[in-house]
């Protein structure tokens, strides 16, 4: 299975124009009816002539929830110590409400100023967002309407077709921040701004690793995004997402969630199934589609957290909704500001990071088996015992050989890796993903049988993971 198609980049895949799909539209909300009909007949009304018939009794005209019937049958009149006793009390709860007005608006700025906090009771972390008045917290409309002001199409053609993406703007002279993928390979690029306005555009620099470009238009006077910060988020936080999906038709497009995990490890694979990166990321509910690459994910006070990159949509044959990524704001404001400096990115990345090796070879063995030669590349297996065959009684991975400086002189050959930081290890693939779940410098723990005189004894090693 090729693990590539389980992330996919939300831009727009290159397509001549003949072959672009055409947008099919879907009714929404046929054969809806109003609320509150009803075709019912209760059996009071079918009575009612009944009724009409028999006087009925008039209501006192001072109601005290609560009361006997012996006491409601005391009615007395208007004005009584019971009417008083209510206007007492509604009267204290308007004194009540009308002095905490009074108090917020006389205290004004300075009344509320905690945006959030955070506290530690007995294991349980306790998160309150207050409002202040001075803090700019936007309603979900007005966040995207201030974000669809900095918010573009990016337009790229390709040496095989045409290709949309989105982007926004990070300067008012013109510098444009996107996704790498969406400018790769362009012969050239257009930016649609937000009245639609359609303006040439040049590359400045990108980097590929973090998946991060900058590209300049010829323009002033531009409406900057205003740059939030991603270390703030907390799962559960509100984010709009703004961009182009499908198509230019699409361009403005607001889609509204939350953010489901703030510091997501994704590995990313080639076609062979190999991971050759892993990005950390914002993980949301938010919908984002093909097209929606290099548009920003804001929070609700209209600042860009993160970059659009990619989605889950598809792995193992299921179809998932609801999985998407961006690249936090803080990480790729690093890369963003060093490419607009010097036409490119130098420095150690922030966004992503290569493979992690553990710095051996091996194959999966099955408990109950005979082998002909686990050192091996034609080693066979067989159900019965064979002379000249090894017996391994433990499912895991043989060690075949050591490659790595880190795991040189802990682990040797002939051992078996049955668990990585607890994580039962059946074949080698399992090992590379769960290797593939920590970066570079982290340290993992494996379980390993070793041989000893006639049987295995249980190990626990630490193993600091490689780059490769």
């Amino acid at each position: 299975m090729d693990q590539n198609e389980n992330l996919i980049p939300e831009t727009e895949p290159a397509a001549s124009s003949e072959d672009a799909p055409k947008a099919a539209e879907a009714p929404l909300g046929e054969g809806a009816r109003e609320v509150g009909e009803s075709a019912s007949t209760s059996a009071d009304e079918e009575n009612a002539d009944d009724r009409a018939e028999s006087p009925v009794p008039a209501p006192p005209t001072d109601w005290r929830f609560g009361d006997t019937d012996a006491e409601k049958r005391d009615v007395r009149p208007q004005g009584s110590g019971g009417a008083r006793s209510f206007f007492a009390v509604f009267g204290g709860v308007v004194a009540a409400a009308m002095a905490l007005l009074l108090l917020v608006l006389c205290l004004g700025e300075s009344g509320f100023h905690i945006l959030r906090t955070v506290t530690v009771e007995k294991e349980r972390i306790v998160y309150v967002r207050e409002y202040d008045s001075a803090s700019g917290l936007l309603t979900p409309n007005e966040a995207a309407d201030q974000m669809k002001k900095s918010t573009v199409t990016i337009s790229v053609r390709t040496a095989t077709g045409v290709g949309v993406g989105s982007g926004f703007i990070y300067t008012e002279n013109g510098y444009i921040c996107t996704n790498h993928h969406v400018v790769d390979g362009a012969t050239s690029i257009q930016v649609i701004l937000p009245d639609g306005e359609a303006v040439d555009a040049t590359p400045v620099g990108s980097d590929e690793m973090a998946d991060l470009a900058v590209i300049k238009i010829d323009k002033t006077g531009l409406v900057p995004a205003q740059i939030g910060s991603s270390a703030d988020l907390l799962v559960g936080d509100d984010v709009v997402a703004v961009g182009s999906p499908a198509s230019i038709d699409y361009a403005g497009t607001s889609t509204f969630g939350k953010i489901s995990y703030t510091e997501r490890i994704v590995p990313l694979t080639d076609d062979q199934g190999m991971v050759y990166k892993r990005m950390h990321l914002i993980q949301t509910d938010t919908s984002v589609n093909p097209g929606n690459s290099g548009g920003p994910l804001a929070d609700m006070y209209g600042r860009v957290v993160g970059i659009v990159v990619m989605k889950v949509s598809y792995f193992g044959g299921t179809v998932y909704d609801g999985i998407g990524f961006a690249i936090p704001i803080d990480a790729a404001k690093t890369v963003i500001d060093e490419i607009i400096r010097d036409g490119r990115f130098t420095g150690e990345n922030p966004v992503a990071t290569g493979r992690a090796v553990l710095g051996i070879s091996g194959r999966g063995v099955m408990g109950g088996y005979w082998y002909s030669d686990l050192g091996a590349e034609d080693c066979i297996q067989s159900a019965t015992e064979k002379n000249g065959y090894t017996y391994i009684a433990h499912d895991g991975v043989y060690v075949m050989s050591v490659s790595g400086t880190n795991a040189a002189g802990k682990l040797y050959q002939g051992d078996i890796i049955t668990k990585i930081n607890g994580l039962n290890m059946y074949t080698v693939y399992d090992v590379i993903d769960q290797v593939n779940r920590y970066a570079p410098g982290q340290a993992v723990i494996l379980t390993v049988l070793r041989p000893g005189r006639g049987d295995y004894y249980t190990v626990t090693i630490k193993i600091v993971l490689a780059a490769e």
